[in-house]
């Protein structure tokens, strides 16, 4: 086996005056936030030896002050089971689930995956056989060894299942590796360069196999997870809260620093904000322009930062393969892409916080370009000939349902979609407005036309994979990553090429080309690219992700490798 990614032992790292011995599926929503240049240069993973060893100090993490409890004003709850293998998963969703699971491995600060929960992670020669080494003396909650079985136990289920067994499809085999009760062995049916990216989200989430099998004969187990996470589960009420406290024997000290911590759902950004001025929650993540520039010009008692380093875009999602849509035409979704006037929406309704979108791509990500083809400048001329041409061939009414969330702003934006389509020519644009923790399940099941969205944010193009190929394009009322069920041959082709390359330059190709030709179908209507922001007391340190290290002294990614998240590990109250 060829060694790719391992972590090398050192005696500790100093935090200041207090010397210490030490994100698969990203997230997809369309939450309260939505808005209607460059490329980074990033490898796969499999051409890292070895971490970034770093000893410096990063502020405030100078005199950590242990203790507290932490109340967070989410976007959503999560309406699904906290099973790795079965959640729903949005941002909300790994926000919460990050303070009861650890992942076998995290995206560093070097955009390449490091190991977390894992020791180490190789692979052969042709990147079709992965070893995951299970990091020695990790106990989950309850007390069962953390081990290759356990491993196994977890990536087994997320083959089988409904949801993430679509985005390690090509997996064909998990199994212990007899020589060493500590090594998973997966083995992929081609070439799967960028494997690890899936250890760094849902797929590497570890939950106690002792747990998953009594929650296996008993169904109201499956809503109080156990990990080896830096928080222990205490109680769930969907809808109102999710509470955990410190796990006091965490494997990797210093972390936890609070005692205790809280997430409460508040669907309504402007609500959440309210939320957090009125003392109710500490702390909250927000996409939403007006809170955004708010807190921008400053709000006595608080303090905020902003996250866009491999962020999503806000856009219009199209379903464009339904039997019987207009939408399977493409001059209808170039139409409405034509109509779209995303500037006023940006600044009448975002503030103008937000940089236009031409692509999937925010200007970090390998792919993005500065002109990608996509129209950025509304052209309703040119929108309602298409519609005039598409109604030539297909008499009678034209009629779209757009879905949205119960958030107020973003049903504004859905009223001037609304109004730009039926200027085009579209007869009735119908709005339906759907609970966000059901939000996420609707585009899964393919039950819509259009329906605003935010997505795709990541480092390599294969954590795009799932969302786009046609292997993840199912039968509507089937759960499907391929939401807007597209099936591209060329897509497909380019996004296997993805998979098996490390050469940058071949990368960077592959991801430009994509962006090209979703601006030629139109596949999506795109708004802008997302600016998330973390507004907060101003006694809350610690919420920079790069403020977690492994016990290597690697250090995470900025925004924790799921823009709006963070890691609760390093949170701590300044009193």
């Amino acid at each position: 086996m060829t060694s790719t990614i391992r972590s090398r032992k050192r005696p500790g790292v100093l935090f200041g005056a207090v010397a210490v011995t030490i994100g698969l599926v990203a997230a997809a929503c369309g939450g309260d936030d939505g808005g209607g240049g460059g490329s980074a240069d990033t490898t796969a993973a499999a051409e890292t030896t070895a971490p970034t060893e770093t000893t410096d100090v990063i502020d405030p993490m100078t005199a950590v002050t242990p203790g507290g409890t932490l109340v967070m004003g989410i976007e959503a709850d999560t309406s699904s089971p906290w099973r790795p293998a079965e959640m729903v998963c949005a941002i909300s969703c790994h926000q919460v689930i990050r303070s009861i699971y650890d992942t076998l491995m995290i995206p560093g600060s070097d955009n390449v995956p490091v190991p977390y929960l894992a020791s180490a992670v190789e692979h052969n020669e042709d990147y079709t056989v992965w070893r995951v080494t299970a990091r020695s003396g990790v106990k989950f909650h309850d007390g069962t060894d953390f081990d290759g079985a356990a491993i196994v136990d977890n990536i087994s289920r997320h083959k089988t299942a409904l949801l993430t067994g679509t985005a390690i499809k090509q997996v064909t085999d998990i199994s212990l590796d007899p020589a060493d009760p500590m090594t998973a062995v997966i083995t992929v049916e081609k070439p799967w360069a960028t494997f690890p990216w899936y250890l760094t989200g849902q797929v590497g989430y570890m939950a106690s196999p002792t747990w998953l099998a009594a929650s296996d004969a008993d169904e109201a187990l499956r809503a109080k997870p156990v990990g080896t996470g830096p928080f222990v589960f205490v109680d769930y009420k969907p809808q109102e809260f999710f509470k955990a406290e410190k796990n006091p024997n965490y494997w990797n000290a210093p972390f936890p620093y609070l005692d205790a911590i809280e997430f409460i759902p508040i669907q309504d950004g402007l609500k959440r904000r309210d939320a957090l001025k009125a003392g109710d929650v500490d702390i909250i993540h927000t996409g939403n322009g007006e809170v955004i520039t708010e807190f921008r010009a400053g709000v006595d008692g608080f303090t905020s930062e902003e996250i866009t380093k491999n962020g999503e875009t806000a856009y219009t999602l199209l379903h464009v393969t339904q039997e019987g849509s207009p939408l399977t035409d493409r001059r209808v979704r170039c139409a409405l892409a034509y109509a779209s006037d995303a500037a006023t929406t940006n600044e009448v309704v975002s503030f103008g916080v937000n940089q236009l979108a031409n692509g999937p791509f925010s200007p970090d990500q390998v792919g993005y370009l500065e002109d990608s083809g996509y129209p950025l400048v509304q052209d309703m001329a040119k929108a309602q000939a298409l519609i005039a041409e598409y109604k030539a061939e297909n008499p009678g009414e034209l009629k779209i349902s757009l879905a949205t969330t119960n958030d107020a702003t973003n049903l504004v934006i859905a009223n001037y979609q609304k109004d730009w389509y039926e200027e085009a020519g579209v007869d009735e644009v119908t709005i339906d407005q759907i609970d966000q923790a059901q939000y996420i399940v609707t585009a899964l099941l393919g039950n819509f036309q259009v329906f605003q969205w935010r997505n795709h944010g990541g480092v390599d193009v294969d954590q795009q994979y799932f969302w786009w190929h046609s292997s993840s394009s199912l039968d509507v009322g089937s759960l499907a990553l391929n939401f807007g069920r597209i099936k591209d041959a060329k897509l497909d082709e380019l996004l296997d090429a993805n998979r098996a390359s490390i050469d940058p330059a071949e990368k960077k190709q592959i991801a430009e080309d994509i962006n090209r030709l979703f601006a030629t179908e139109c596949y999506n209507l795109w708004g802008s690219y997302q600016v998330w922001m973390l507004a907060h007391k101003a006694n809350l340190m610690g919420t920079d992700a790069a403020n977690l290290t492994t016990p290597e002294g690697a250090r995470a990614l900025e925004g924790a490798g799921i823009a709006g998240t963070f890691y609760p590990h390093t949170l701590w109250l300044q009193q």
